[in-house]
C-alpha cells in the first residue's frame, strides 16, 4: 500500500493559476505539485468542445507531456527540473519534482520579478536577454507548446559566479484551433512557439532597458 503524504499542515512554496507547490515533507531536495480544490483547471479548446473530448487537468498534461519529451531524447534536464511521477497526498493526486535551486542553495527569481525590476542587482540584462533567447530557441527547436514560456513560469538561479536560466512548467497548452494542425504537425507547433516568445520579448527589451537606465 503506497503511503500517503500529508500536505495539508503546510504552506505552499508558491502557487500559480491552477496548482499550488508544496516542499516534499520527507525530502527537501523535492516538492509536489496538487491542484487547487476551490479553482475550475478544466479548460476547453474549441476542438475539445466539437468532438466532446473530456477535459485533462494540469497535472496530468504536464506528466504526459514530460514524458513525451523525454521518449523523443529531448534533453530536458538543460532546463527544467526532474520529474518522479504522480504521488498520494491529502490534498488529492501531486505530481514530485526536484526542488530548484541555485548553488548557494537560493530559491529562483523569476522572470516576472526581473522585468519589474526586482531581480537581483549583479544580473546583467544582456545576460537575461541571452539567456531567454537561447531558451526560445530550445523550445522552438524541440516544438514545446508549454506554459514554460510564461514570464512566471521561467526563472535565473546563481550558478557559480553567474546565473541560469531554469523553467518549471511543461503543461501541454490545450490546442484551441478548430482543426488541430499544431497538435498533429511539428513544423506548426514551432511556429506557435517562434511568435509566443516573440510577444514576450518586446516587453522584455523594454523592461530591462528601464532597469538598465535607472
Amino acid at each position: 500500500m503506497k503511503k500517503m503524504i500529508v500536505l495539508s499542515d503546510r504552506t505552499p512554496l508558491s502557487t500559480g493559476d491552477f496548482r499550488h507547490c508544496y516542499l516534499h515533507p520527507e525530502d527537501p531536495e523535492k516538492c509536489i505539485k496538487v491542484l487547487k480544490r476551490r479553482k475550475d483547471t478544466r479548460h476547453h479548446g474549441r476542438i475539445e468542445r466539437f468532438f466532446r473530448r473530456g477535459a485533462v487537468d494540469s497535472n496530468r498534461r504536464e506528466y504526459d507531456h514530460y514524458l513525451h519529451l523525454a521518449a523523443a531524447s529531448v534533453p530536458l534536464e538543460r532546463y527544467f527540473p526532474r520529474m518522479y511521477g504522480p504521488m498520494d497526498t491529502d490534498l488529492g493526486q501531486g505530481l514530485c519534482f526536484d526542488l530548484v535551486r541555485g548553488s548557494e542553495g537560493d530559491a529562483p527569481v523569476s522572470l516576472l520579478k526581473i522585468m519589474k525590476g526586482e531581480g537581483p542587482v549583479d544580473l546583467e540584462a544582456d545576460a537575461v536577454l541571452r539567456e531567454v533567447t537561447e531558451f526560445a530557441c530550445f523550445c522552438q527547436r524541440y516544438a514545446i507548446l508549454a506554459s514554460c514560456d510564461e514570464p512566471g513560469n521561467i526563472g535565473f538561479v546563481r550558478d557559480g559566479e553567474g546565473y541560469r536560466l531554469v523553467a518549471y512548467d511543461l503543461k501541454f497548452r490545450l490546442n484551441k484551433e478548430f482543426i488541430p494542425i499544431s497538435t498533429l504537425f511539428s513544423s506548426v507547433r514551432r511556429r506557435k512557439v517562434q511568435r509566443r516568445f516573440e510577444r514576450l520579448f518586446e516587453p522584455l527589451a523594454e523592461s530591462l532597458g528601464r532597469a538598465g537606465n535607472a
